[in-house]
């Protein structure tokens, strides 16, 4: 089972639903492991399925990125090493199946030390965390999942010790577990004092950042973002990325789907399963203690086609914003509704909506531009229903004025086809305000993606009652 190039040392204490190990309901392993052992061939650390049986597969396309084993699709679980020297987390249901791949340079696992491996899985909030060291490091949506119940008796090396309950941990509790056995304290991720300015990043990094090469393309796009500084992350098309780019940025991380992710320099608390988890998806971020914003990214419909449309002759302001309310605009008024409850308490606990919204704004396609767009002042679905929600575009809230400070996010790559501003930051909250924002598509080696970023500073004031 284990490549004889190290002696591996593995001391499990399993709080399993069930006999058969994690189920659809709720459940928690916490993994102990020590070893110099080779992953190649991806062996188990611990597994409740026929983890072996399935052959080892590069995953690796446009949409998804990694080496995992075919029986990852099987139901249970599967702690394993990777060939990189860090570790992999699986479960599956059958049809679906989560991957968490770290990288050793942030999460090594066979360097001979101890390291605490945990997974804790909630149903409830459908969501499944993922710890090393007692540090959460990454959220996985269960959106969509069946039960993970293998009915297989779980697999243990020798010394391994395991016993049975049926609980969710929390990030407290798995830290508490860390420090008992190690005596080191395990950083809480919180600023010290309230934090009062947070950048925030909304980027599609254009299946995975991985266009220009697998390596090169998600350096380069590591490092845009630590060039743009920003401490919270709304991407799109992830694509299996998410968690290279994470541990390159040594920031919490949060897939929604293989397309939504976010990633904080600030501890994740909550995740949010709204609406379609391809199309949006969320959670609160905590900055300091109980300073929380909610992030939501978004990516809704490509089509139809506005490049298409303004090349048409007979183009009117009119069509264009009926056909983009037929895709866009109802998929924007689909997530506005489930998002309202949000929105409504927005006062107390902002909230930041960013990403692809493939749709221009009616705030540049004024009065004022429409020599720009064949004459036409357009009131874009999307925008306007953003708008009438009560969110600030916060781009437009640092430059009013769209003739004089022009903006593209669609395309660097692309110059050929039009260009236009469809990737936005809005936010809702007396205590937001929007006090710089830029575009970000430069890069030293070619700007990695057919996106431009959009990067904006909030300034983050102490609420306070109303009188």
């Amino acid at each position: 089972m284990m490549s004889r190039m190290g002696r591996l040392f593995i001391f499990c204490l399993c709080a399993l639903a069930s006999a058969q190990g994690l189920c659809s309901q709720q459940a928690y392993v916490e993994c102990w492991v020590r070893t110099k052992c080779s992953g190649a061939g991806f062996p188990a650390l611990l597994t409740n399925k026929d983890w072996s049986s399935g052959k080892v597969h590069d995953y690796t396309t446009h949409h998804a990125y990694g080496s995992s084993r075919t029986s990852g699709k099987l139901r249970g679980y599967a702690f394993a090493l990777q060939p990189n020297g860090s570790w992999t987390f699986n479960l599956g249901d059958g049809k679906s199946r989560i991957d968490y791949r770290p990288t050793a340079t942030r999460q090594p696992v066979n360097d001979g030390k101890q390291h605490m491996l945990v997974a804790s899985l909630d149903a409830t909030r459908k969501e499944c965390r993922l710890y090393y060291d007692g540090q959460n490091v990454a959220i996985y949506s269960t959106a969509g999942f069946g039960d993970t119940a293998s009915g297989t008796a779980t697999k243990k090396g020798d010394g391994v010790t395991a016993v049975q309950r049926k609980v969710a941990s929390s990030d407290e509790a798995v830290a508490l577990a860390w420090r008992e056995k190690t005596g080191q304290v395990v950083r809480n991720g919180l600023a010290a004092t309230h934090v009062d300015t947070v950048r925030v990043l909304a980027w599609n990094i254009w299946h995975g950042g991985r266009r220009d090469g697998n390596e090169v393309g998600i350096q380069k796009t590591v490092e845009a973002i630590k060039d743009s500084a920003a401490d919270v992350i709304c991407m799109q098309e992830t694509y299996g990325s998410g968690p290279a780019i994470a541990d390159a940025l040594g920031y919490y991380f949060y897939l929604r789907s293989t397309n939504l992710s976010l990633m904080s320099r600030y501890p994740i608390r909550e995740t949010f399963d709204l609406y379609q988890s391809f199309r949006f998806g969320g959670a609160a971020v905590e900055l300091s203690t109980g300073q929380r914003i909610k992030f939501f990214s978004l990516w809704i419909n490509h089509l139809p086609s506005i490049g298409a449309q303004m090349k048409a002759d007979d183009t009117t302001a009119d069509s264009l914003a009926a056909a983009d309310d037929k895709t866009r605009g109802r998929e924007i008024r689909g997530i506005l509704q489930a998002l309202a409850p949000h929105t409504k308490t927005a006062d107390a606990t902002p909230v930041v909506v960013a990403g692809d919204f493939n749709s221009p704004s009616h705030l540049d396609w004024a009065e004022g531009t429409a020599d720009r767009h064949k004459g036409l002042v357009v009131s874009w679905p999307v925008s306007t229903a953003m708008a009438r929600a009560g969110y600030a575009d916060t781009f437009r809230a640092v430059h009013p004025d769209p003739a004089k400070v022009v903006a593209r996010t669609w395309s660097p790559r692309f110059t050929a086809s039009y260009q236009m501003r469809i990737d936005y930051i809005y936010c809702k909250g007396r205590s937001l305000r929007a006090k710089a924002g830029r575009m970000l598509d430069n890069h030293a080696q070619r700007w990695p993606s057919d996106h431009a970023a959009v990067v904006v500073e909030l300034a983050v004031a102490t609420t306070q009652p109303r009188k």
